[in-house]
């Protein structure tokens, strides 16, 4: 579970930003550090079978907004070798936040099969090309 979690961290550390559109890949990891948290808040809620499908329906909705982002991001000229090392840098530290805060959460998605299944889905939306 922990290395699913570590590949989508990476994953959306190349697709994120808001709504509107983004300037830099920097700008675009730190959006996308934002969603994650999000998405980690909806999971907190959870504590039965009524609030995990609640929570499911808004992961879905947060999934889609990553796949637009993640569109927005692939549309971005390649990043220069200076750009990517910083990028890698922030990606670790926020990543590693991620991690922290959402570790205690990720049970509920193997307790709650509606939980489990869009989680999947939103991760699969952000990494489609």
């Amino acid at each position: 579970m922990l290395r699913m979690l570590g590949v989508s961290v990476l994953v959306l550390c190349c697709a994120a930003c808001e709504r509107g559109g983004i300037d830099s890949y920097a700008e675009g990891v730190e959006a996308q550090n934002r969603v994650l948290m999000e998405m980690v808040a909806v999971l907190e809620g959870v504590d039965d079978e009524a609030s995990a499908e609640k929570a499911a329906d808004r992961i879905e909705a947060l999934g889609e907004r990553l796949g637009e982002i993640a569109a927005q991001v692939r549309a971005m000229p390649a990043p220069t070798m200076e750009e990517m090392q910083r990028i890698s840098e922030q990606q670790r530290k926020l990543g590693r936040e991620f991690q922290h805060k959402a570790a205690s959460q990720m049970g509920k998605l193997a307790e709650y099969e509606s939980l489990r299944e869009a989680w999947s889905r939103a991760m699969n939306r952000m990494a489609a090309k």
